[in-house]
């Protein structure tokens, strides 16, 4: 904004004041002016682009010097949005702008903003206002005070007479509240913090007495002024009131909790000295805990009472409930230690009250979180044995009771409950609240282990005992059914007589076996849960139980989800059990047809589980009878493509993901951690395996699986769902040769398809699958090679290596052809980053793969490789570097391939230097320095030409950074090239990468560099 010439030099409105900048005084003409534009910014009449354009000025002139002038008129105005903008300059001008004020007027502006304040609180100026220029004072202190010598050592007690001489009773604990706030959060050096601090303990004795005096009930001060000190002493409580005044307050403030209309208040500043003070962690029992022990069984448990009277919890309510857990938190241990007590059964009583509130949700979210603390606390605890047994006894109770309680919250509604009018967000909050309770359900089924289930059981079996809908609904047994899942990863592997209930007759037997999907749901994931539970019974009869009630959930569609889960976990923990009633699955398998496509896989991975359990002679016949006839739905709905191609690609898909279900399932689960065997057991298992894969029937279904994969990958390489599908199936259907099944697929043909796929579309699907299968084909990583004979071995890798070095090729040469299309490499980080994975793999397996390439398709690749190191995305060139390095150490440690590699290095050595030391000298994101160091080192150690290219780029105009001197190019190169260590090549790098960044010298750039 510019104010007028004629104006600015009237000098008629004018007064100087000699103690003040003359550019303080403005005439009266400005700042009417200045007042008009800030009323029409705010006006609503005003259009949005006036507006801003008037913010744009206002913005202009609060930077002017002539700005400080205008605090003291606008906060005088009678404007409340031109208070708001005076007070709000003189804070911005002071944080921001305060070289702008000769430190001569200092004290000036000091006297003149603490009397400024004071009036515009005696003129009743809104507390918004008046809260800008509190923040204005703490600004100015927090310029002033810590000077030496200080300019203002004494300004929380000087404001503090200031505004208590005023008839604005909130005004002193408004200010109190900001000043500490502002002098926690401020950013200063710690010499001036600790000045700052000892202001405040200046202040302490003056403040304590503000704070003594105006908390107690008093008809002179209001509810609202008492409330304003509460505010005041919570932001105090954590950074400036040490534990002796902390101590004289406790007792003032729990007399304060018998006044309802300052209740809320007083609990939150409770709870800011059990967590954030000099008392927090469990300090201060007797002067905290005891007294609020005491409180609460006198007085404060009549609270909830009341709620439970009304119905609903109120405010006061949710404080009250907030404050127990703020006290449990803070006093977990000592609860512990004195459980048995009175005063703890009560307060542990009242929270239970709260914890099992009528409703659907917690009266307060952290209720869960402090049960289990609770739990913890009584895990570690070591009581004595003079008191050991009434202390278990009162644990006991209180765990027993509260098992019951969070069984009672975990209760869905029932429909004359309204269940059908919750909306979907809140059924998964109800989900998450749940999902909390189980959480504590784990830590309590710590303490009371077995006895967990005495008050759960006899619950659900009188709700069952009626026969059919249990009274009130399946609702109160899902609960339950939910409480006994939750804890499933904290109860051992073994016999348990509760669990035999559950999945006996008594219970699991009684639960509905049509409708009623929601217990059924739970009922299901039950025995999901528990599938490596049954594996350790001796006697199979509660494993067919849960097995029987899984599959009849098949015939519901809004089941089968749950009972595909189950049963393939069933199924997949239990092979051996199962494995003896292989005929029962054939009801299953005629079903099949009936069962969504989508939990199909899941089913077809059971069954495939429990035959690969069977020996392996007796498991040919079910495998060729449960895969051949997918097979042959594959291969018509891949012929009916070119009629009906969205059908035959959802059937494919489906198909696919069927076969994948197989390849799956007939997968050894055994760890090879936990299973000790011999070499020769090994030979032997490998020889078995081999043999059963000889058999005619074996052999022509992978022919087939090869077949219909070749054709799925010819119509659909393109399509992404398919791919992803294929992705599927080959990652399960292939392995290393000890992993081998009656169904896995050799690697190498299947490298040959996914060669033919990426020419069609080259997609990063495939290159992984590429990099997958190299693995597979690496015999040297294979854990059976040590079993064959030299000459096998030998054999067996001249034949991966041809087969390697052939795909190699051609992958390289589709995707260089993909790659070069302008900002390809830049488009598609993903391919880029399979592309160089690959060939990392590649290089560290089989180098000759890259060495053998023809020389014009080599060269490409370095250059490719080399743009690579270039790029912007940090992932794609930290994989270019990984390639690089690996190739570079590997094919010049083997003599077969070290000239060739040296040949190629040193061709593309120049322009490799360049993108290194550019990507080091601050080109390439700092996070990558460690790979491009790496690289650097390797070459200046395997190839002594690189010396020479690298004193080349230095000095080029390539490296015209101004922050690289001459200095720091010598002494960079000095130390890479005679360093006899990668970590002193490391540290060179880093220091010189520092340099070109100018980060040199700073605590920052050193406490940032890669680790």
């Amino acid at each position: 904004m510019d104010l007028p010439a004629n104006a600015m030099a009237d000098e008629e409105d004018k007064t100087q004041r000699p103690d003040l900048p003359p550019f303080m005084v403005i005439s009266t003409f400005d700042v009417e002016q200045a007042a008009l534009i800030v009323q029409r910014m705010y006006s609503p009449q005003t259009d949005p682009n006036t507006s801003q354009n008037l913010q744009r000025d206002l913005f202009e002139l609060q930077r002017r010097p002539e700005a400080w002038g205008l605090v003291v008129p606008f906060v005088n105005s009678s404007d409340a949005q031109v208070q708001f903008f005076g007070a709000h300059t003189a804070q911005v001008k002071i944080a921001r702008d305060w070289d702008q004020w000769p430190i001569l007027h200092a004290q000036a502006l000091r006297g003149m903003l603490l009397n400024l304040t004071a009036q515009a609180a005696a003129n009743g100026v809104s507390r918004v206002v008046m809260r800008k220029l509190y923040v204005a004072l703490s600004s100015l202190a927090l310029r002033l005070c810590p000077l030496e010598p200080s300019l203002w050592q004494d300004w929380i007690k000087d404001t503090l007479v200031a505004l208590i001489a005023t008839p604005a009773p909130e005004s002193a604990p408004d200010f109190l509240q900001i000043a500490v706030e502002e002098v926690r959060s401020a950013d200063l050096l710690a010499a001036a913090k600790a000045r700052m601090q000892a202001s405040l303990r200046l202040a302490l004795p003056f403040v304590m007495q503000l704070f003594t005096g105006n908390l107690p009930v008093r008809p002179d001060v209001s509810v609202s002024a008492r409330l304003a000190w509460l505010k005041a002493v919570e932001a105090w409580v954590a950074s400036a009131l040490p534990g002796d005044e902390l101590t004289s307050l406790v007792p003032v403030l729990i007399e304060l909790l018998r006044n309802r209309d300052s209740f809320v208040g007083t609990c939150d500043v409770l709870e800011e000295i059990m967590s954030k003070s000099a008392l927090s962690g469990g300090k201060g029992t007797k002067v905290l805990t005891d007294p609020l022990l005491q409180w609460i069984a006198s007085e404060g448990h009549l609270i909830l009472q009341e709620s439970l009277s009304s119905g609903s919890p109120d405010d006061t309510s949710h404080a009250f409930c907030k404050l127990l857990l703020g006290l449990g938190d803070h006093s977990t241990d000592y609860l512990v230690s004195k459980i048995d007590q009175p005063l703890v059964q009560t307060f542990l009583k009242v929270l239970l009250g709260f914890t099992g509130f009528p409703g659907w949700y917690g009266v307060d979210e952290d209720e869960s979180e402090f049960w289990s603390a609770l739990q913890d606390s009584i895990i570690d605890s070591e009581f004595g044995d003079e008191d050991s047994t009434t202390k278990q006894a009162s644990i006991k109770a209180l765990d027993l009771e509260l098992v019951l309680t969070l069984v009672r919250k975990a209760r869905w509604p029932t429909v004359e409950e309204g269940i059908r009018s919750w909306a979907k967000d809140q059924k998964e909050k109800f989900q998450n609240f749940r999902r909390d309770l189980g959480d504590t359900l784990i830590n309590t089924y710590y303490v009371l282990r077995d006895d967990f289930f005495d008050p759960i059981l006899p619950t659900i079996v009188d709700l069952l005992a009626p026969g059919g809908i249990p009274v009130g609904g399946w609702e109160g047994v899902e609960a339950a059914i939910y409480s006994i899942k939750t804890i499933q990863e904290a109860i051992p592997v073994g016999p348990n007589q509760n669990l035999s209930r559950v999945f006996g007759p008594e219970i699991l037997g009684k639960l509905p076996m049509q409708g009623h999907e929601q217990i059924r749901r739970t009922a299901l994931d039950l025995v999901g849960s528990y599938a490596t539970w049954f594996h350790a019974q001796e006697t199979p009869e509660l494993l067919m139980n849960a097995m029987s009630y899984v599959v009849a959930a098949f015939s519901e569609p809004l089941l089968s989800l749950h009972a595909a889960r189950a049963l393939r976990d069933l199924c997949e923990n239990n092979r051996k059990a199962l494995s003896n009633h292989i005929d029962s699955f054939s009801n299953l398998y005629a079903n099949l047809p009936s069962i969504p496509d989508t939990e199909k896989a899941k089913v077809l991975q059971a069954i495939c589980s429990v035959i690969q359990a069977l020996p392996l002679a007796d498991a040919i016949g079910p495998v060729e009878g449960v895969v051949s006839p997918l097979v042959v739905s594959l291969g018509e709905s891949l012929n009916r493509a070119p009629q009906a191609p969205e059908e035959a690609r959802t059937s494919t898909v489906a198909q696919l993901h069927a076969l994948s279900g197989c390849a799956k399932g007939l997968t050894n689960n055994t760890d090879p951690l936990l299973e000790f065997s011999t070499a020769d057991e090994d030979m032997e298992s490998v020889r078995l395996m081999e043999q059963a894969r000889q058999d005619p029937r074996m052999m022509e279904l992978r022919s087939k699986i090869i077949q219909v994969l070749t054709l799925a990958m010819s119509i659909w390489s393109a399509d992404a769902e398919v791919g992803d599908a294929v992705s599927d199936l080959i990652k399960a259907i292939t392995s290393l040769p000890s992993d081998n099944t009656l169904l896995s697929l050799p690697p190498g043909p299947v490298l040959e398809l996914v060669c033919a796929a990426a020419q069609r579309q080259t997609t990063a699907v495939w290159l992984s699958l590429a990099t997958m299968l190299t693995t597979q084909l690496d015999s040297a990583t294979s854990n059976v090679s040590h079993l064959l004979g030299k000459a096998d071995r030998t054999s067996n890798r001249d034949t991966d290596r041809a087969v390697v070095e052939k795909a190699t090729a051609m992958l390289v040469q589709y995707t260089l052809t993909f790659l070069a299309a302008p900002s390809a490499m830049e488009n598609n980080p993903d391919v880029v980053r399979a592309f160089f994975t690959f060939l990392t793999t590649v290089s560290n397996s089989f180098p000759s793969a890259i060495v053998t390439l023809p020389p014009p398709l080599a060269s490409a690749l370095m250059e490719c490789a080399i743009k690579g190191l270039t790029l912007p995305e940090r992932y794609s060139l930290v994989d270019a570097a990984k390639f690089l390095s690996t190739f570079s150490r590997r094919a010049i440690a083997n003599p077969d391939y070290s000239d060739g590699a040296k040949t190629l290095l040193k061709q593309h050595g120049p322009a490799m230097s360049q993108a290194l030391l550019s990507g080091i000298g601050g080109a390439s994101p700092r996070s990558t320095i460690p790979n491009l160091v790496e690289l650097l080192a390797i070459l200046l150690a395997k190839v002594p030409e690189h010396r020479t290219w690298m004193k080349e780029t230095l000095y080029s105009p390539v490296m015209d950074n101004p922050r690289l001197t001459r200095e720091a190019k010598d002494k960079f190169l000095f130390a890479a090239t005679s360093s006899r260590s990668s970590r002193q090549t490391s540290e060179a790098a880093n220091e010189f990468s520092l340099i070109a960044r100018g980060l040199d010298g700073s605590g920052f750039g050193y406490a940032s560099l890669p680790a």
